[in-house]
């Protein structure tokens, strides 16, 4: 198993991997609304990273999701570095990044800041169709891969969302 943590702060990327519409996004909801990880991190900083994301545009979110200082328009991307930074210091902090394409929006982009400030055990979750990306952000092995279900698993779990609909309609009349 490979460890994905970064040697200065133990800080630990997971992925989750799958094909497109697979339900990668809402498992990392589910985590990331999670009642432990809600009492676990001080800073949770979610993140839809798209395909021809800014580095400027993406510091500027993960500032305004860590409540850090709001930026001027026209800040460069090493003042943004230091204001996430100085927003994590010390912090405990839990990312997403939602639909990454590109491992660079993590080494490039926000792993400096959150390296150089979060607290130890801090934590990023990462979700990608591409295994590479993964690979690319040294993810710890092995990847949460999230397939299609079996047909009979699929057809179960239809039933059970068409029994809870219909059951919820009942009571809501």
């Amino acid at each position: 198993m490979q460890m994905g943590k970064d040697v200065k702060n133990d800080i630990m990327v997971v992925a989750i991997v799958g094909v497109g519409g697979i339900g990668k996004t809402t498992l990392a909801q589910k985590v990331f609304n999670d009642e432990a990880i809600q009492g676990e991190f001080s800073k949770k900083i979610w993140l839809s990273v798209n395909q021809n994301f800014s580095d400027v545009d993406l510091l500027r979110r993960a500032i305004i999701e860590a409540e850090g200082d709001a930026q001027p328009p026209e800040s460069a991307k090493t003042s943004l570095h230091e204001t996430l930074k100085n927003t994590l210091i010390d912090h405990k902090t839990f990312l997403v990044m939602d639909d990454v394409w590109n491992h660079r929006a993590w080494d490039d982009v926000l792993k400096i800041p959150l390296v150089n400030a979060a607290a130890s055990g801090s934590r990023v979750l990462m979700t990608s169709k591409d295994e590479g990306v993964a690979r690319g952000v040294k993810a710890i092995r092995p990847y949460h891969h999230v397939d299609t279900l079996a047909p009979e698993d699929a057809w179960s779990l239809l039933k059970k969302q068409l029994h809870v609909e219909a059951t919820a309609e009942i009571f809501h009349m």
